[in-house]
């Protein structure tokens, strides 16, 4: 059945599986466990669960359709049949195996019952005795290890794939403010250049009417630094700009991703970007510079007032 071999390969690579109008499985992690009263310690381990509630977020139609190289409302309705094969078979009380997971049996109620496989080799509890240290003012104070060093959060090839198309979209382009500053080194090495042309006349006994050339000479050139930096300010103000509406931050990435999906689900397009160590989640706006009030508060509308802008 192609419902099975679609649960093999994504519960495995996702840790989740969803499938529509059936249920949810994800794989979940079950840390050591020291029992304080009996002295032991149970190994880590990992366990299939299954629950019938479920939200569809596409990934199966999408898997059916490159996997039978449909499009996607052909795929869509290739899930429908094959659901309804997969309940004809429940609903006769029979086991649905899935092999590596566990098996899926369904019951006169309606409900399904989940089985999940038991691994082959089971590891062992350990036993552990306490060690009774005594301290000897004599000796040496014990040595206390240096705390932990923070660990970066672990980059899956999703979230570094995310991670990298959202900071090449988000340059910041900055070459509209870049204009006055280049008018302003050329207006200083215009005035130097004049300034030693007006010198070397001045000490060369030049005529009255070169004076008067150079003077003119210094008018125009400061003529066309103020037109300059006026043309510079009014091509800024009518340039729009790409800026963020910052709506979360996050000190892991994994969280970030999470929540940028979830938004997504509810209809709200978010951008992730990383900034001093921060992972963001944001609506990216264009706009102009006058602009950037009211396109705040229209976001802080549906975000809440949390919502602050970075350029």
């Amino acid at each position: 059945m192609i419902l099975q071999q679609y649960i093999q390969e994504v519960l495995f690579k996702q840790r989740i599986c969803v499938v529509p109008q059936l249920g949810t499985f994800s794989v979940q992690h079950f840390p050591a466990h020291y029992n304080s009263h009996a002295q032991t310690l149970t190994a880590p381990r990992e366990q299939v669960m299954f629950t019938q509630q479920w939200q569809d977020d596409g990934s199966c139609v999408e898997w059916i359709a490159l996997k039978e190289n449909l499009v996607p409302a052909v795929a869509q309705r290739k899930l429908e049949k094959y659901l309804e094969e997969l309940k004809a078979e429940l609903q006769s009380g029979k086991p649905l195996v899935l092999p590596g997971i566990g098996q899926l049996q369904g019951d006169f109620t309606g409900n399904i019952h989940f089985h999940a496989e038991e691994l082959p080799v089971e590891k062992e509890t350990l036993d552990l005795t306490p060690i009774e240290r005594t301290t000897d003012s004599r000796t040496a104070p014990a040595f206390v290890p240096p705390p932990p060093e923070a660990l970066e959060p672990i980059m899956t090839e999703e979230v570094e794939d995310t991670l990298e198309a959202v900071t090449e979209e988000s340059g910041f382009k900055w070459w509209w403010a870049a204009i006055p500053i280049a008018a302003i080194v050329i207006g200083l090495a215009a005035w130097w250049y004049l300034s030693g042309i007006s010198k070397a006349v001045s000490q060369s006994e030049t005529p009255p009417d070169m004076e008067v050339t150079a003077k003119q000479l210094a008018a125009a050139a400061a003529d066309s630094i103020q037109k300059a930096l006026a043309d510079s300010t009014a091509k800024a103000a009518i340039t729009p700009i790409t800026y963020y509406a910052v709506v979360e931050r996050y000190k892991d990435s994994t969280i970030a991703v999470k929540k940028q999906k979830q938004q997504l689900a509810w209809g709200k397009t978010l951008v992730l970007y990383k900034r001093d160590s921060m992972y963001r989640t944001a609506v990216e706006l264009h706009s102009l510079v006058a602009d950037t009030t009211v396109q705040r508060d229209s976001i802080r509308k549906v975000f809440g007032n949390k919502v602050f802008l970075e350029f």
